[in-house]
């Protein structure tokens, strides 16, 4: 099988929905997700080769970048 993931507009999530799951049941497997499940924030610990060395990541983002704009000037 292949897999397609797509975001859909709540006003069209009704008919989309019918439509797929009027196919038959042995070609399609419809799993749903809804969008709140999702992270709202990105994560604030660092990990990989950075867990031990950083320790906000992202205040650590943004003086990397504000360094880089100096940098460009």
């Amino acid at each position: 099988m292949q897999k397609i993931i797509i975001n859909i507009n709540p006003s069209i999530y009704e008919h989309i929905m019918f439509f797929l799951k009027n196919l038959p049941k042995n070609l399609i497997d419809i799993q749903t997700q809804n969008r709140k499940q999702l992270p709202s924030k990105p994560s604030t610990k660092a990990f990989g080769i950075l867990k031990g060395k950083i320790k906000d990541p992202v205040e650590w983002q943004r003086e990397i970048r504000g360094e880089s704009d100096r940098d460009a000037h």
